[in-house]
């Protein structure tokens, strides 16, 4: 067998539009489950962050210091900042893995910082994408893929079915039974970048995607990224210090001392929510 870090990843498959373009009405109802606000087709904005805060050792670190804005649903956003902007503390409260000291997050308009059971509404609705990939190191890629379905309640064979599709669709399906130490850097983002899919959620959360990768398969995942934020009509955002991955954006939101330096949409068919 090749290497793991010679061996090529495969193309991508078509990816399956599932979000935004065929949605019925009878999908999106703003029903609540589990406490957990569910993805709605038309309401806009997506995400509202209204005049946040957090600070960390007891008031002495202020990450975020008044920071407001809106995504839509269906845009691609980066977050890029210096080291200490605050840019990864913001994804952690849009993702629903920190609270807010002060301020709101709102998605469709109701508030996710006062939720009684976040890890519902993460599972339902946000797909995590981390530069050291946090893949299980003792589970397959197919395995991997699975442990967000759980929260789903899903048969075994519905969730091995459904990981071997979103590994296919990602260039992976050769490398379904091998182990993470197995496969090359660039490899184990697209386990990731699948795993991220498994529940099929609105909202595409990645934390510098490409930070542990060479310049070619950085490349390769921020190709793969612009292919699902376009198929599938996903809500991407992306925190990067590279203004080149940023640049692939819809819109660049910069961070400076936990405050929004600027917010600028890079094409003018998409102006940013304020």
């Amino acid at each position: 067998m090749p290497s793991a870090e010679t061996e090529p990843s495969r193309p991508p498959s078509h990816l399956p539009k599932t979000h935004a373009s065929n949605v019925t009405a009878a999908d999106v109802q703003g029903e609540l489950i589990d406490d957990a606000p569910v993805f709605q087709s038309d309401a806009s904005p997506l995400l509202e962050v209204k005049d946040v805060h957090r600070d960390f050792d007891g008031g002495h670190v202020l990450a975020l210091r008044g920071v407001s804005f809106g995504i839509r649903q269906g845009e691609f956003v980066a977050i890029i900042g210096a080291s200490g902007s605050g840019k990864s503390t913001l994804l952690s409260l849009l993702g629903a893995l920190d609270e807010a000291d002060q301020g709101e997050i709102l998605f469709r308009g109701e508030p996710i910082t006062k939720l009684a059971d976040p890890a519902a509404f993460r599972a339902r609705n946000i797909g995590f994408i981390f530069q050291s990939f946090h893949l299980l190191p003792t589970l397959t890629s197919l395995e991997n893929v699975q442990v967000p379905m759980f929260e789903m309640g899903w048969s075994l064979r519905e969730r091995q079915r459904r990981a071997r599709e979103l590994l296919e669709a990602v260039g992976m399906g050769h490398r379904l039974d091998h182990l993470p130490s197995k496969l090359s850097g660039g490899e184990r983002q697209r386990v990731a970048i699948a795993r991220s899919l498994a529940n099929d959620p609105p909202i595409l959360l990645a934390d510098e995607p490409t930070g542990n990768l060479d310049t070619k398969n950085s490349g390769q995942i921020m190709e793969l990224l612009e292919t699902l934020h376009r198929d599938k009509g996903m809500t991407l955002i992306l925190v990067t210090h590279d203004l080149s991955v940023a640049r692939a954006a819809d819109r660049i939101i910069t961070m400076r001392d936990g405050q929004v330096a600027s917010d600028e949409a890079t094409h003018q068919s998409t102006p940013a929510l304020h």
